[in-house]
């Protein structure tokens, strides 16, 4: 299976080449307010133990990695010597606790996932010390995913093996780029043997999906390089599942970045070239090309779900698992709890000190309201189910879309010209060329926009 990139042009790119979100909530995070702080969170979580049945997602933030990576984006704690894990694993615990009680009973979670930083960070002890902290409150379903992402240079085989037995049964590592001069400039030197050795191992403990994450954009990457990274990927490691991330330049958050910038950074049409010719090879291979970034195996759970249109959203990106609760846990990280999201400190000490009063430590957050409502589910089946029936809206929402969105249509008919979606009395259907747009389709339906800011919020779209 190939796609159709003839609609594509430097011209088209320059258009649209804009800042916008991401959309793995909305509203966006940029919005989200101090105002929102325990109390509310705390009436949320008393309206989602009144649904004591509905199972939970969560999301465990382990931020501790042992060098800065330039390129990265995350939120994270550098700490070469080990020692300030232990506190914050203890928090953890602490905030756990805070949530059982708060929630009233035992619920079970579909979806567990551990980020970062570099959860394997952790010591094998350590990862089992946090899995009990967490099941023991909040067991899993027979049916459960429970993921995390790794960083083979610091992850060891006992890691492995103990994460297995343990339950997890989906692994994602971050490859980034296979080019040595690309990985010297970003500070993440990672062989081809050595991520091979562990999606080997991987999948001889019975893991039931890998995911391979590459970053186009970086410094010194070329058209040919690049592809040639994806064709390695397909042939040698075969994952499952393939993330292909943008690198979202941002040094007015992320100040380490301005490092990459003595380097010759892709831009604009050169960039774009990248993930075309990543797209041209996955979905040659027989990958399918799922929302913006993400290609599965036509057996994977993930195409399975793109055929029968069960494609979801939410922070950890595309997922089969229907929208739920989802439990923020640790410092930064975010939760969508009853209609509210809700993100915990940034900051270790404050997050540690919040748990150790006994208190949620929440940062900030957003009760939505029943128009972001509207939106929130508007922008989300633009980028999973790739349209939008009118009827589909009027049925879930008893509105008229074609009034209620007026200005967002006015704002598509340019696009539609430009062969990016096809408009009519029914809906919008996105073409091959819009898929490389999504993120601009979204933005006419976003409110938020128009609202003023400090500074620039998201990075470029394509």
């Amino acid at each position: 299976m190939t796609f159709d990139l003839s609609g594509l042009s430097p011209d088209l790119l320059a258009k649209y080449d804009r800042p916008g979100p991401r959309y793995t909530s909305y509203p966006t995070a940029p919005h989200f307010s101090p105002d929102f702080d325990e109390a509310a969170y705390r009436e949320r979580l008393t309206v989602a133990a009144s649904r004591p049945d509905e199972s939970l997602s969560m999301y465990v933030h382990l931020p501790f990695c042992e060098q800065r990576c330039t390129f990265c984006g995350c939120n994270v704690v550098i700490s070469p010597r080990r020692g300030p894990e232990q506190p914050y694993l203890e928090a953890l615990e602490g905030e756990l606790e805070l949530l059982q009680a708060a929630l009233g009973h035992r619920r079970r979670l579909s979806q567990l996932h551990w980020g970062g930083g570099t959860p394997t960070y952790l010591s094998p002890e350590q990862c089992e010390e946090l899995f009990t902290a967490i099941t023991s409150r909040f067991p899993l379903t027979y049916d459960s995913e429970v993921a995390l992402e790794i960083d083979p240079c610091v992850t060891t085989m006992e890691h492995l093996a103990t994460l297995r037995r343990l339950g997890f049964n989906r692994i994602s590592m971050g490859l980034q780029d296979l080019d040595a001069e690309v990985q010297a400039a970003i500070r993440r030197v990672q062989s081809l043997a050595l991520t091979r050795e562990h999606v080997e191992e991987a999948r001889r403990l019975g893991f039931t999906s890998v995911n391979i994450d590459l970053v186009y954009g970086l410094p010194l990457q070329t058209a040919e390089g690049f592809r040639d990274t994806v064709r390695t990927v397909i042939e040698e490691l075969a994952p499952d599942r393939v993330a292909c991330f943008s690198y979202a330049h941002v040094p007015w958050i992320k100040p380490h970045q301005r490092q990459l910038e003595s380097e010759a950074m892709p831009k604009g049409w050169e960039k774009f070239e990248l993930f075309v010719g990543a797209v041209e090879e996955f979905t040659r291979a027989g990958y399918r090309f799922v929302g913006f970034d993400h290609f599965a195996k036509p057996g994977d759970e993930l195409a399975l779900a793109l055929d029968q249109d069960k494609v979801h959203r939410n922070f950890m990106g595309y997922t089969v698992m229907p929208a739920s609760d989802q439990i923020g846990v640790g410092a930064t990280s975010i939760g969508d709890v009853a209609g509210a999201y809700v993100a915990n400190e940034k900051k270790l000490v404050r997050f540690e000190r919040s748990v150790a009063e006994g208190r949620l430590p929440v940062d900030r957050g957003l009760l939505r309201t029943s128009e972001d409502e509207l939106r929130r589910a508007v922008i989300h089946r633009i980028i999973c189910a790739l349209k939008l029936d009118y009827s589909w809206v009027e049925e879930g929402f008893g509105v008229n879309p074609r009034t209620h969105f007026d200005a967002a249509l006015s704002e598509l008919r340019p696009m539609a010209a430009d062969g990016l979606v096809e408009m009519d009395d029914r809906g919008l259907q996105v073409t091959p060329t819009g898929r490389f747009f999504l993120r601009n389709l979204c933005m006419p339906f976003d409110s938020y926009l128009a609202r003023p800011s400090d500074g620039p919020l998201y990075s470029r779209t394509v």
